[in-house]
């Protein structure tokens, strides 16, 4: 590793950036900051400026169209009901307005010497930089600028927009449209600028972190955690209402976790998404890409409903494959395991029609360990006393939101209508669903031998306190497995093997074990 690989502090940022224009040794150096959707422009702008005192500087969203013209073309797109899943199909270069882009490269053209500084969306597009800086951002903590009401879209004057409308603008555009700048800057960039947390920036060159990235292509990882305040946030009443329903929901999400390198001293968070892009195959596998692009179709939410249930149902269409425009196929599927059933855990079903006057609601009880597959285009909810892991295929926003209307409920539900699996205790391998993935759960009191296949696989240890991932070759240091926390194995890995802690045989463990591609 380099002697020096990751500074913290916009102090250290700006000596190390110095150092890098130094050993460039060119009379005029042209800085490109590129960024992902929610950097904080203004404040990160200013910092940058304020130490290196460039001779000319410009931010690319100063280049846009206007917001009212970009607003409306987003609208148009995204109704447009020929493309499935409403992805806009926009880029980058669709957002500058050509007279003011020519005019600031005319005016880059006059600059002989000194540092010329390019902040934004669409920076490396203004100028080919000789110093490109990628200022990368986590979905997750996105999300919590777009509720805070800090962040708006993209070209957008809407920071102060319902957050669900900029949600939706941000799934289906803004992330697509800066996914498919990075996928190119990511093999090339010279430096990473992280800034989940504002308050302590970090800079990493570039080859310190793709070198992480290719290291988690070749042991089994975990993602980053991280901290929800809604969990917390939430008083008994609000304005005279009910708070909403307490539920949890993080674990494996490949759109807003974060993986986490130790440079040194230093600790530095990457989206997930980067291992994805930068080693499709030797994370995913030849196969997994080939069937699904570049995307991860499995998604491992913890769900603890406690006294209250979900107030909306939701509802997966008949099966579709949804497209976007960076090729990922979308197909929804949804099922639910639990982890604990105290007395009244339930799911609730309703009728696959969903414009009934009274919409007659079937509830589903169920114990500990046991697993339903949400029948496709049944209308779902999770009801009390639920703590369970909800397993999705395709993120949330492709199933549809009913309202609950005039309920009559009615218990029990017949076999044909929905997938139950129940919790027995025998040491096998045992399929639970086989919708868009290989969902098994395997008992096991002693060491399990597995294979990837070449395929990327996702786990979960589900009963026991702990497990040990080892490599029978030792290709990787022994994996700590705790109870709850999902794991992924890299399609490379290939052979690999899990065993209780401390090799107990005294108490059964489980483990859930989800295979991509061979669904």
């Amino acid at each position: 590793m380099e002697l020096t690989s990751c500074w913290e502090g916009w102090d250290a940022i700006d000596q190390e950036i110095r150092r890098a224009i130094s050993r460039l040794n060119k009379s005029k150096v042209v800085i490109a900051v590129e960024c992902y959707h929610g950097t904080l422009d203004e404040s990160n702008f200013f910092e940058l400026k304020k130490r290196l005192q460039p001779s000319a500087s410009c931010k690319a969203s100063d280049l846009f169209r206007e917001s009212e013209a970009l607003q409306g073309l987003i609208r148009r797109r995204m109704a447009d009901e020929s493309r499935p899943g409403k992805f806009t199909g926009l880029t980058v270069r669709d957002y500058f307005d050509p007279q003011k882009l020519l005019a600031i490269q005319h005016s880059i053209s006059l600059i002989v010497e000194g540092a010329v500084l390019v902040y934004g969306i669409g920076a490396s597009l203004v100028w080919e930089p000789d110093l490109l800086i990628y200022a990368d951002m986590s979905h997750w903590e996105i999300q919590q600028r777009l509720r805070r009401g800090d962040i708006g879209n993209i070209g957008l004057q809407n920071a102060s927009a319902a957050f669900d409308q900029k949600y939706e603008i941000a799934f289906f555009n803004d992330w697509q449209v800066c996914d498919q700048l990075k996928r190119g800057l990511l093999h090339r960039c010279d430096y990473f600028l992280e800034t989940n947390n504002w308050a302590k920036p970090k800079l990493a060159t570039g080859a310190i972190v793709r070198r992480g990235l290719e290291q988690a292509t070749r042991q089994p990882i975990k993602m980053a955690p991280f901290f929800d305040p809604e969990l917390w946030d939430h008083p008994s009443e609000q304005n005279g209402q009910s708070s909403p329903p307490q539920e949890w929901g993080f674990s494996c999400v490949p759109e807003e976790d974060n993986l986490l390198f130790r440079f040194g001293e230093m600790l530095f968070e990457t989206p997930l998404l980067n291992l994805i892009f930068y080693r499709p195959e030797s994370f995913l596998g030849p196969e997994v890409v080939r069937k699904f692009g570049a995307y991860l179709p499995v998604r491992f939410n913890f769900i603890d409903t406690t006294e209250n249930q979900d107030v909306e149902f939701l509802v997966n269409p008949v099966a579709q494959e949804i497209v976007d425009g960076l090729g990922c196929r979308y197909r929804q599927a949804t099922g639910y395991y639990m982890l604990q059933a105290p007395p009244g855990a339930k799911i609730e079903l309703a009728e696959p029609n969903r414009q009934p006057s009274i919409q007659r609601i079937k509830e589903l009880g169920l114990q500990q360990h046991d697993f339903i597959q949400i029948p496709t285009d049944t209308p779902y909810r999770a009801g009390k006393q639920l703590t369970a892991l909800q397993i999705n295929t395709a993120p949330q926003i492709f199933s549809l939101k009913l309202s609950p209307g005039s309920l009559e409920t009615r218990p029990g539900i017949s076999s044909s209508e929905a997938v139950r699996r129940s919790g027995a205790l025998v040491e096998q391998e045992e399929v639970l669903s086989e919708e868009v993935i290989l969902l098994s759960r395997v008992w096991f009191s002693q060491d399990m031998a597995f294979h990837t296949n070449e395929t990327v696989q996702i786990l979960l240890l589900v009963a026991g306190q702990a497990a040990v991932v080892e490599s029978p070759a030792g290709s990787f240091q022994p994996f700590l497995a705790r109870y709850g926390e999902t794991f992924i194995i890299p399609a490379q890995v290939g052979p690999y093997r899990v065993r209780p802690l401390g090799g107990s045989t005294l108490q059964l463990h489980a483990l859930l074990r989800a295979t991509v591609g061979a669904g």
